[in-house]
Parts: C-alpha cells; structure tokens; sequence
C-alpha cells in the first residue's frame, strides 16, 4: 500500500504577501543596485582629479613678461621705459623675455621696427654695443710697420699722424689722439695687405681721426700701464 506525503503549500502565504505588497512580487535587496553608486563615486573621483590638475597646468603655463610700451624704431636702444610687463599664456614655442630678465635686454638696439603692445622676443633685438658713451668706433687700415704687432683689444694706444707724400699741413699740426682697440682684422700673411684696427675714441676726435685713416697718415703707438 503506497503513503502519499503532502507538503503544505506556500501559495497562501505568498498570495497574502504579494497582496500586502500591492500585487507585486516582493523582491530582497541585492548587490545589483548598489553597483551603479560605485561607478558613479568612482567617476566623479576622477572627473576631480582631472579638473584640478587642468587647473594646475593652466596655472602654471603663465608667467609675467616684457612687451613693447611704445613704438620703436629698428636701431633704437632699448630702454626702461619702453618696456612694461603682462601676464600671459606661454605656448610652446613661444619665444619671450621673462621680466626677471629686463636687465639683459635693456641697452640693446631694436634689431626691427616694433609696435605697441608687441610681445618681446630675443630674435628682435641685436647686440649690446660694446662703445662707451660719448664715444664712437672708428676703422683704421695700417700696413706692418705702422703699428706694435702684437696689439690685442683691450689695449691703449695712441694715434698718431705720420708725414706722408699726401700729407697736408691739417694732417701734420694734428696732435696724437688717445684710443682703446676694439677689434683687430689681422692680414693674412705674405699678402701684403693691411691689418684692420676697430679703435674707440672720443666724438669730439673721431672725424679727425677718419679723414687719418683715410689718407694713410696715422700710426699707432701702444701705451703702457698707467699712461
């Protein structure tokens, strides 16, 4: 004889919950919902970190530099005052003059006419002259024998006039003209051609000291320490 076992059945319980619940099968909590949070947390983390190392970035691409005050003209030296500072955006690339270092550029010529407001780069400005003030360069041609051979810049000399067939009595009462060498053009040896001197001397001098040079009527003589 077969026993049959009947378990009691839920469908009452669960009839009574759903009904409870509004009809809709109650549902436990899980992970998955959660899920969504932690991507979203994780997103805004990043999208913090992103923002503020743009922001440093940006920060850090500016800097203070020297722009034109004032036209300019190609040779003019540049001055103080024709300088004021901005704050700009640094691209890559971008030549500019930082205003830490205005004292390297002041004193220079303005190698190309500029405007107003123009940003300044090296490339737009030429040598610092090495001419003292109240002074000016002029270029004497001197075949050996008219001058010490071993003259260097930086020496003191004197130029003197020399009695030539093209000597004139203006050449001749000139007196002996204190100058400092700037540069020497040495000839090369055996041709036979003149040494070149770039000498410094006074304004006041240095047309006399041209129209010398000019008719091969000077000579140098080196001065010693302390003349």
């Amino acid at each position: 004889m077969a026993i049959t076992t009947s378990r009691p059945s839920t469908n009452g319980r669960r009839a009574a919950a759903d009904a409870r619940s509004g009809g809709t099968p109650a549902r436990r909590p899980g992970r998955r919902r959660q899920t969504p949070l932690v991507v979203v947390g994780v997103l805004l983390v990043v999208g913090c970190a992103l923002g503020f190392a743009d922001a440093s970035l940006s920060l850090a691409s500016h800097q203070d530099v020297l722009v034109i005050a004032q036209p300019l003209a190609a040779g003019q030296i540049l001055t103080t005052g024709d300088l004021r500072a901005v704050r700009v955006s640094t691209g890559v690339g971008l030549g500019v003059v930082p205003v830490g270092e205005e004292a390297s550029v002041v004193g220079r010529p303005v190698a190309v006419p500029l405007v107003a407001g123009a940003l300044l780069t090296p490339g737009e400005l030429g040598t610092r002259s090495a001419v003292a003030s109240g002074a000016d360069v002029v270029a004497i041609a001197l075949k050996a024998g008219l001058f010490p051979p071993d003259l260097a810049p930086g020496d003191r000399v004197q130029v003197v006039p020399v009695v030539t067939a093209s000597s004139g009595s203006t050449t001749l009462n000139a007196g002996p003209v204190d100058a400092t060498v700037l540069g020497v053009q040495v000839a090369p040896a055996g041709s036979g051609a003149a040494t070149v001197f770039s000498l410094q001397v006074r304004n006041s001098v240095a047309d006399g000291v041209a129209s010398l040079a000019a008719a091969g009527d000077a000579s140098l003589v080196q001065l010693g320490a302390g003349s």
